[in-house]
Order: C-alpha cells, then structure tokens, then sequence
C-alpha cells in the first residue's frame, strides 16, 4: 500500500468518525492534515479552519492552517495565524521560519532575512537554521554569505550531509573545485548513498581532471 493510499484510507475514517461526532476539533485537525498531504490544500484549508473554529486557542490547529493557506497563495491569512501562533510561543521555530518564507514569497526579502537570522540567534545550536539562512542568502546570488551559513550548519551537526552539498556547489560555482570536492567528499563519508552529492563530486571530478 502506498503512502497516499493509506492517507485515504484515514480520511475515509476519519470522515465516518465526524459523521458521528461532526464538532470533534481533533478529528477535524486530523482531517486537515491528512488532506494537507495529499496535496488538497483547499480542503485542508476548510477542515482546519472548523478545528480552530472550535478551538481557537489551540496554536497547533493554527500553525497547521497557516501551513496550508501558504500552500493555497494565501499569505496574508497565513502570516496572521503564524502571528497568533508566535503571540502565545515567541519561541516556535517552525512558525517563525514558515513566517519567513511567507514573507519572501510576497517580495519583502528584508523582513524574510530579518526573521532568518532572528532564528540563528535564538537557536544556535539549531543547524537547520543556519541550513535556512543560507538557502535564502543564496536564492538572493549572496554566495560568499551563503558558504559561511552552511559551514557553520556543518559546524553545528556534522552529519548534515546538504550542507555539504550546497557548499560543495558554492564553491564549484567560483572555480574552486579542489576545496569544492573535499566539502562533496565529506559529505559522501557521512552518506554514500547521497544522489545529489554523487552527481556533484562526479562532475567537480570531471572539470579536475
């Protein structure tokens, strides 16, 4: 059976449980979620929407509505449930950093990177965060700042084999294969199964020679 096979299967329970008890706000949230995915974002939208309805104070209802009104385009009604999520968590990571992207899918880069580097700092040790700063410094062309958020992502968690990669790619972009395929190299120790970081050490081995 397929992943999305057995989401069905669990929508359709999950529909025969409401049947019997249509106000259950954790049945609603699960419908949601499940829908959410399987990629049907507007019905994700819908269900949840009736979960926080509900229960509005429930921020795990919130955040994954927020979740999936982004999905939908809808940032503005995403950015005010990640908002009420912060309101009660300053804290959440996956708020702040789903905020972010909302942020910069609308244009304002600044109050993006504002938000990315807010969570650096508040979660240090976080490699991921370091990880998502420089995918955003780097879909801005800022490469030399990107390197320095993968290296410390590396710094952080020495297993996290993207960074690798995304530094190796760096640093190939700037013809600076050998550094480039020692990072490739690295990062292939950790997982050698690593598709993305095979086909770019091969081709780093390729423009070496």
């Amino acid at each position: 059976m397929s992943s999305e096979q057995y989401l069905l299967e669990q929508i359709d329970d999950i529909k025969f449980k409401l049947s019997a008890d249509p106000e259950n706000a954790n049945l609603l949230h699960d419908l949601g979620v499940a829908y959410y995915l399987i990629g049907e974002y507007e019905k994700s939208v819908q269900a949840l929407k009736q979960a926080v309805t509900i229960e509005p104070e429930n921020s795990t209802f919130k955040f994954n509505l927020a979740n999936s009104f982004a999905e939908e385009g809808e940032f503005g009604l995403a950015k005010i449930n990640f908002h009420e999520v912060l309101d009660s968590d300053p804290g959440h990571i996956p708020s702040l950093t789903n905020l972010a992207d909302c942020y910069e899918a609308t244009g304002d880069d600044g109050q993006a990177q504002q938000l990315f580097e807010y969570i650096t700092r508040i979660a240090p040790d976080n490699a991921l965060s370091h990880f998502n700063l420089g995918n955003f410094l780097l879909r801005k062309n800022r490469h030399v700042e990107a390197a320095k958020c993968y290296e410390k992502a590396i710094e952080v968690e020495k297993t996290f084999t993207d960074a690798y990669h995304n530094l190796a790619w760096i640093l190939n972009e700037v013809k600076a294969h050998e550094a480039a395929l020692e990072f490739a190299e690295e990062g292939l120790a950790v997982d050698p199964l690593h598709e993305d970081l095979q086909k770019l050490a091969s081709k780093i081995r390729n423009q070496i020679g």
